[in-house]
């Protein structure tokens, strides 16, 4: 799959790509920045009620958000679907609603894909591994 990096500005550009979050209520086609630095998959917790998915207090996680601030998400399993490629997978809803788009991390995206990000050509190229180990 190949997508184009989306401009943010005058000469900002990154790596953001359409995904389809799905529940089993609901499903929604969402934007998420692809983070090598991440180490999980990352949306707002806006997402996660449009969803309807209820965060449980056993699923509570902490992590360090880019400004150093311990940030409070919750752990779910969702169905996340890039180009024509679907599967299960855990994610992490947390407060970051001023984000504006979602985060694909190393756990949830890159252990699921070959990525190629080329800021030069302004090209991102996503091979799924189990079509490449066939």
């Amino acid at each position: 799959m190949i997508f184009k990096y989306l401009e943010f500005g005058p000469n900002v550009f990154r790596p953001v790509i359409p995904v389809i979050l799905k529940s089993p209520a609901k499903f929604m086609i969402y934007s998420a920045l692809i983070d090598s630095g991440a180490d999980n998959c990352i949306f707002s917790l806006d997402i996660a009620d449009l969803l309807h998915i209820k965060p449980k207090t056993k699923d509570k996680t902490q992590f360090i958000g880019v400004g150093k601030d311990t940030v409070n998400g919750y752990f779910s399993t969702i169905e996340l679907r890039i180009g024509d490629i679907f599967y299960q997978t855990k994610v992490i809803f947390a407060d970051m609603s001023d984000f504006g788009h979602g985060i694909l991390g190393q756990k949830g995206f890159f252990d699921h894909f070959d990525v190629k990000l080329s800021y030069n050509k302004q090209i991102i190229e996503i091979d799924s591994l189990k079509q490449t180990s066939n």
